[in-house]
């Protein structure tokens, strides 16, 4: 196994059999003659990847895309039906909290149960049991049957058992919804910790934010299928895409397109060579063939081309690429609205986001009460002091229907524009907000 890898999957598939009703288990399990009464559902299909030591690799797909049956096979729970797992090092998995756990047992003796399945010492979880309790915040607790635990203790204590035995590679799945926000951000400070010690990490979840944030690569899986792989700012952009117009039947052009991607991918794999050391796919550097907005991360919805510019500018109306904390910045979006569009909710949009796609301030115009009306070329210009600290930042645009709770895209496009701002005052957050200070006895 190559050294530099933690994890290699090669051309992994897994299939599970499928009976039309239980009986058929049974009769085919105890015909003579062989005879096939199930079929054959892949959950996973030609998928291969690697993932590097200190790596924080982001996982997404849908509900159903095979997500967890590809972190079983890792773990060993599954076997995979094709192909090689290879992995180097101690996994500890988040992937189904208690594992391992006997309800008959209290806290402690199962702390001393999970320790010893991880190939701990006895003088080892001595070491680490007292973090392990004080991570929980269970208090007395611990030392009753895990059975009479809430839902809530039973995930906190699990939780705290898997990340204290110094694995390797930590394996999470969903789980950062596990306790109230103040343990939540314990969590998220502890992967932090893991990841500055570089542990590889694999992370499951929707939430982009936290893609963005947290991972150095991003994998889209659908299908049981690779997707797409490579920088998670384009590969979550993408990913939300998908989700928005994926089922609806007005967005037929990201339908045949994920078709053609998934194509692509397929074939990409297939000359791929039967190598011990897998290949990876490159970094995503592709951009969207937009002659409006050939710059941008990813661009779609029901009626693209609506929006036909978008600049960033001074208060008096020239484009500018810098602002400092103290310049007002005007931006000016362009557009045309169709009398078919329900013209009294729509709106238009704007977000300026840092480079880890995090919305640092968003503005729109139904929110400000402020209509906009059919017809073609005209502007909407949104004017304020970013106060923004020094850094890289870009621009969306969404032109949307705002008819129905659920926010429809008729247009939006992420990375519309870009700019840099600067300050000479240290500005410790991402943004400075004007405030009042008074100081008096």
């Amino acid at each position: 196994m190559n050294t530099e890898y933690k994890i290699q999957v090669s051309h992994i598939a897994k299939a599970f059999k499928m009976y039309n009703t239980p009986m058929d288990k049974m009769r085919e399990a105890l015909s003579i003659s062989g005879k096939i009464l199930h079929t054959d559902f892949y959950a996973i299909t030609d998928l291969s990847f690697s993932v590097k030591k200190g790596e924080i690799l982001g996982i997404m797909g849908r509900n159903g895309s095979g997500k967890s049956t590809l972190l079983k096979m890792i773990t060993g729970i599954y076997e995979p039906s094709k192909g090689t797992i290879k992995v180097s090092g101690k996994i500890s998995s988040l992937l189904e909290l208690g594992m391992g756990f006997n309800m008959e047992y209290t806290g402690i003796e199962n702390i001393y149960f999970y320790g010893t399945l991880m190939g701990l010492t006895r003088d080892q979880i001595e070491e680490k049991r007292q973090g392990i309790i004080d991570f929980a915040e269970i208090g007395d607790y611990v030392y009753q049957p895990v059975k009479t635990y809430s839902s809530g203790m039973f995930a906190r204590l699990a939780f705290s058992c898997a990340i204290n035995v110094e694995p390797d590679i930590l394996i999470v799945d969903e789980i950062l919804s596990v306790g109230d926000m103040r343990f939540q951000a314990k969590c998220f400070n502890k992967f932090k910790e893991f990841k500055e010690k570089g542990v590889t990490i694999l992370y499951v979840g929707h939430d982009v934010s936290m893609m963005r944030t947290f991972c150095d690569r991003a994998m889209w899986i659908n299908k049981g299928r690779l997707v797409d792989m490579g920088d998670p700012t384009f590969i979550s952009a993408k990913y939300t895409e998908f989700m928005y117009l994926d089922d609806i039947t007005e967005f037929t052009d990201y339908k045949r397109l994920a078709k053609e991607t998934e194509a692509e991918t397929c074939a990409v794999q297939t000359k791929e060579k039967q190598e011990i050391e897998v290949k990876e796919p490159q970094k995503q550097e592709r951009k969207t063939a937009d002659s409006l907005f050939p710059d941008s991360i990813t661009h779609w919805g029901s009626r693209t081309g609506l929006v036909k510019s978008a600049i960033i500018c001074n208060e008096a109306g020239k484009e500018q690429k810098a602002f400092s904390a103290d310049d007002r910045i005007r931006i000016d979006v362009r557009l045309d609205i169709e009398e078919d569009m329900n013209v009294p909710k729509c709106s238009l949009a704007i977000s300026i986001k840092n480079t880890e796609g995090i919305d640092i301030l968003v503005k729109t115009t139904y929110d400000e009460h402020v209509n906009l009306r059919a017809g073609k070329n005209q502007t909407v210009s949104f004017v304020f002091q970013p106060r923004l600290a020094n850094g890289d930042y870009y621009l969306v645009v969404a032109l949307e229907n705002r008819e129905n709770a659920a926010i429809a895209y008729y247009e939006y496009i992420e990375g519309a524009a870009y700019f840099k701002a600067y300050s000479d005052k240290k500005i410790f957050g991402i943004y400075d907000v004007p405030a009042v200070i008074d100081c008096r006895e």
